[in-house]
């Protein structure tokens, strides 16, 4: 049989590198018994074919995941055109993965994995896109765990925890853990992140920063089934400075003086600050997005859906005498198309939804034109309806529905906190000391 020249050095090539091989193999015998977690390096050659898509692929059992991870390098091939060259390629690589693996490596902790980053901000979404191929093996779970809780909560709240997870992944990048198994990071790192943080927040915000993060790390235990331990537990004190920034309401007289400026500077402002105060609506995820529609002139009332609702519920609210005549007889919002936002632009209902921080600083140049303090906030005009309504005797359950609280506490707690318990008893009738 005719044997032409690049057969027979194909044939060579094959003679060659099956000697190769068996000195190979019997290397490897002698370093001892393959662990079971790791399937080795080897080559998928197609068969021969030098034309083909040539790999070597190699498989490792993560600790973390309990799964396999396989991964195939096809890089470098297309630079050999040689059957034999290939080989030796491969063989290079082969034992170069092998001496990785033995040392300690594991693809899970460096190898770059394309993911659609959801911790990346706008901007820089803009100019490079929202994929991303870090060295990371946290990072892409940082996006699932997003993508997982966002059916449940509102968008203020997904930010948040976008916001508050971000600032974990810097601390994690800082210390160089962004790339490590998802067991380095652990308890002690934990405290360590938070008590960076206790430096410069208030103890609220620390344990703002605890619920996040201990609702991804059970994100990743209960839906991943990533075998980790939560390592946010009951040893973690809590840190940060007690203090108490929550808006306070507004006194009447201070009212008032608001009222003569804004009403006259800013009618619309004003406007807002009424649906505030006496619907106890949330500014921004609330009443920036609410159109007129929402708006039941029949039932004298207000509906909040639950795509913008913090409860994630759709609650219908009493509109007071008061707030109604203002709607009806001065600002005539009825005459309006009920597709429109109630704040727009040109200070009219319209099709534009203003600024997420707008309404606040046109107050705040107000407040500060009149040199008040600036404990007096926007979102105190919610306060403020709560704690008069609270002083005409309106009781618990009622403020509980008015406020849309969850829960009775809540409102207990926010009455403890806010108005005090009252009791004309003690200030009117209290015995005497001597």
């Amino acid at each position: 049989m005719y044997i032409g020249l690049s057969d027979a050095y194909f044939s060579l090539d094959i003679i060659l590198f099956r000697v190769i091989s068996v000195a190979t193999k019997k290397t490897k015998t002698i370093m001892g018994r393959r662990p079971k977690e790791i399937v080795y390096p080897h080559l998928n050659d197609c068969k021969g074919d030098v034309t083909g898509k040539w790999y070597v692929e190699f498989s490792v059992t993560s600790k973390v995941i309990g799964e396999k991870i396989r991964q195939r390098i096809y890089e470098g091939f297309d630079q050999h055109t040689t059957y034999y060259d290939k080989k030796i390629y491969a063989e290079k690589l082969i034992q170069e993965y092998t001496d990785k693996l033995n040392s300690g490596w594991r693809p899970d902790e460096c190898d770059p994995v394309e993911f659609e980053d959801k911790l990346a901000y706008c901007n820089a979404i803009a100019f490079s896109g929202r994929k991303s191929r870090k060295k990371s093996y946290i990072q892409p779970l940082f996006s699932e765990y997003l993508d997982w809780k966002e059916p449940y909560v509102a968008d203020t709240t997904l930010e948040d925890h976008r916001s508050k997870l971000r600032v974990f992944s810097q601390y994690l990048e800082s210390n160089n853990l962004l790339g490590k198994d998802l067991t380095a990071i652990n308890n002690s790192v934990v405290v360590d992140f938070l008590r960076i943080l206790a430096k410069k927040y208030a103890q609220r915000t620390i344990d703002k920063y605890k619920q996040v993060l201990f609702s991804f790390f059970n994100f990743l235990r209960k839906e991943k089934k990533i075998k980790i331990q939560n390592p946010l537990d009951d040893s973690i004190p809590r840190m940060g400075k007690i203090v108490d920034m929550a808006p306070a309401g507004i006194p009447e007289s201070i009212r008032i003086k608001l009222k003569d400026a804004i009403e006259k500077e800013d009618p619309q402002l004003w406007m807002a600050c009424c649906f505030v105060y006496y619907t106890a609506i949330r500014p921004c995820t609330e009443l920036r997005y609410m159109q007129l529609k929402q708006i039941n002139f029949e039932s004298q009332t207000v509906t909040v859906f639950n795509s913008r609702a913090k409860t994630r519920k759709t609650e219908t609210i009493d509109i007071p005498d008061e707030l109604f005549y203002l709607i009806t007889q001065k600002w005539k919002l009825q005459d309006y198309p009920g597709d429109l936002y109630l704040l727009s632009s040109g200070g009219m209902p319209g099709t534009h939804v203003l600024g997420r921080n707008t309404m606040r600083e046109r107050f705040n140049k107000v407040r500060d034109d009149l040199k008040l303090s600036k404990d007096i906030k926007y979102y105190s005009w919610k306060h403020s309806g709560a704690q008069e309504l609270a002083d005409a005797g309106a009781n618990t359950y009622e403020l509980q529905r008015h406020l849309r609280h969850r829960e009775l506490a809540s409102t207990e707690a926010y009455l403890r906190k806010r108005i005090g318990q009252r009791s004309d008893r003690i200030k009117h009738e209290f015995p005497s000391i001597g």
